[in-house]
């Protein structure tokens, strides 16, 4: 098993180009322990966070840390924890994370969509923490409320990350997006999920309008939105993505797309020890 560990970590440094960017502003562990997770550790957690969204939040962070911006992380909307586990990752010592959401509450709120798919069976608090708590020791502080309950003068400007992921009602994702504006640093990057998908048009209208009207400035676009309200941080995007420009609104945006899920590491690994044989 250790000769297997590591050929799997001599192939992580050697072929991941995107491990040796975050290396050079973090330490070795915590490159580790992030890159494990967003390649393998995020499949086991139940939710819709994809890979190259992954690859995004950290190349984001890499760039704070390079430019030498600090702040906290909010997420609003958690699920089980699928994302909130990497903003973990994200975080510094002297940072705080913080999450909200309506856990097992939340069926009151849900849409006609979300109610007939049964999307939420199985989600409370405790499959929340559970889930966190096996990639990390000591849990985010959590806010069990609806997000319009939250203030810009009970958390104060102080945020570097925003990722907002909660209702898909467009007056609440109107205030979460307000209150995104309130809470956001220089340099701070605020990212809405579900920016173009069919069952949340409530999604699409809200952030959009805060483009027309309130200053969002759009500059990345997957499934999730990524914008600011000051002049955007230059984020090396990885290389694995492929870019497509476009104007909107006056502004430049670029739509990102990040290939199918390549092979596990070590089954990459196997592969090459089995070529290597031939």
């Amino acid at each position: 098993m250790r000769t297997v560990a590591r050929m799997v970590d001599a192939y992580f440094w050697t072929y991941d180009a995107q491990a040796l960017v975050e290396l050079s502003h973090l330490t070795y562990f915590v490159a580790m322990q992030r890159r494990r997770y967003i390649t393998k550790g995020r499949e086991s957690i139940p939710g819709w966070f994809e890979r190259g969204d992954a690859e995004l939040f950290s190349a984001i962070d890499v760039a704070q840390r390079s430019a030498g911006i600090v702040g906290d992380i909010l997420e609003i909307g958690c699920f089980q924890g699928s994302s909130a586990i990497l903003l973990g990752y994200l975080r510094r010592a002297n940072e705080r994370l913080v999450v909200c959401d309506l856990f097992q509450d939340v069926t009151p709120s849900l849409d006609e969509f979300h109610l007939r798919q049964n999307s939420y069976a199985g989600l409370s608090r405790e499959s929340f923490e559970a889930n966190y708590l096996k990639f990390h020791e000591k849990l985010p502080e959590i806010f069990a409320q609806p997000s319009t309950t939250l203030s810009g003068e009970d958390l104060a400007r102080t945020f570097r990350i925003i990722h907002v992921d909660g209702s898909h009602d467009y007056e609440i994702v109107r205030s979460d997006l307000l209150l995104a504006k309130s809470l956001l640093v220089p340099g701070g990057f605020v990212i809405f999920d579900d920016i173009i998908t069919l069952h949340a048009p409530g999604v699409t209208a809200a952030v959009w309008e805060g483009v027309i009207h309130d200053e969002l400035l759009p500059v990345y676009q997957t499934q999730k939105l990524y914008g600011t309200w000051c002049d955007p941080l230059e984020v090396k995007i990885p290389k694995e993505f492929t870019q497509f420009t476009h104007d909107v609104c006056g502004h430049t945006m670029a739509h990102l797309e990040y290939p199918a899920a390549r092979r596990s590491l070590l089954t990459e690994v196997l592969h090459r020890v089995r070529s290597s044989r031939r």
